[in-house]
């Protein structure tokens, strides 16, 4: 049995307002996206750019910049921006804002006077400060074996933090005697002419036969490198003879 009329009139006339409702909600979300897009653009990347390039930038789309408290970078130098928001590429209208916080460059720290210190005491306040001890070299020196001469930077020098500082290590005062330096392959000549303006004699020499070796050439000594030789040591060279 077919409904009745009145009741297909009702049901027609639901229908009718539900379409006319879905379609003023298709419209209204239609003409909200439009008003919102409607000259807006996508922020220019100001990351990376110095302070002038940055407001450059923005000028030329109206926009204003407002800066946050710059902050420590150990890789972008000062007066860069460092970040921004809103990033590129969110849309954003002219007139608008974008805040941006530039980078104060490497956090640096002054290298201390560590003279006298141990090196374990050199190392634990460069620690400190957020540096590194680096190289180190022994030499003899007026402080304890041990003890720290020198820094290179100086002290006082101010690097970024992360950074290395090389160390100069006493071995102690000099003792008596010439610091025997390592001869081989060195010329005879130059070597006795060296050990003449230390004050001391004339050393044993004896000469030996080495194939590729020239005439002349110190292919050994019997004092090691670093020993002290005082005058009337004993000290024997063995010199190329040549072939």
């Amino acid at each position: 049995m077919s409904k009745k009329p009145w009741l297909r009139r009702l049901l027609f006339a639901f229908a009718l307002i539900a379409a006319l409702a879905l379609g003023f909600v298709i419209l209204d979300f239609g003409l909200r996206r439009w008003v919102r897009s409607e000259g807006a653009f996508s922020v220019p990347d100001l990351v990376g750019l110095s302070r002038e390039e940055a407001y450059q930038t923005a000028a030329r789309r109206s926009l204003l910049l407002e800066e946050g408290p710059a902050e420590f970078d150990a890789w972008l130098p000062a007066g860069f921006v460092l970040r921004q928001r809103p990033r590129s590429p969110e849309t954003i209208k002219e007139g608008r804002r974008v805040k941006i916080v530039l980078s104060a460059g490497p956090q640096l720290a002054a290298i201390p006077d560590l003279r006298g210190a141990s090196e374990r005491q050199a190392r634990l306040q460069l620690e400190d400060l957020g540096l590194t001890a680096g190289h180190w070299t022994s030499v003899t020196g007026a402080e304890a074996a041990g003890r720290v001469l020198a820094t290179r930077p100086a002290a006082g020098t101010r690097v970024p933090r992360g950074g290395r500082v090389d160390l100069l290590i006493s071995q102690g005062p000099a003792g008596p005697g010439y610091l025997l330096p390592d001869f081989s392959r060195l010329e005879l000549e130059q070597v006795l002419s060296m050990l003449q303006k230390a004050g001391l004699g004339r050393p044993r020499i004896r000469y030996d036969e080495m194939a590729g070796r020239r005439a002349g050439e110190i292919l050994n000594q019997s004092l090691p490198a670093g020993s002290r030789l005082s005058k009337g040591d004993d000290l024997e060279l063995v010199v190329a003879s040549g072939s």
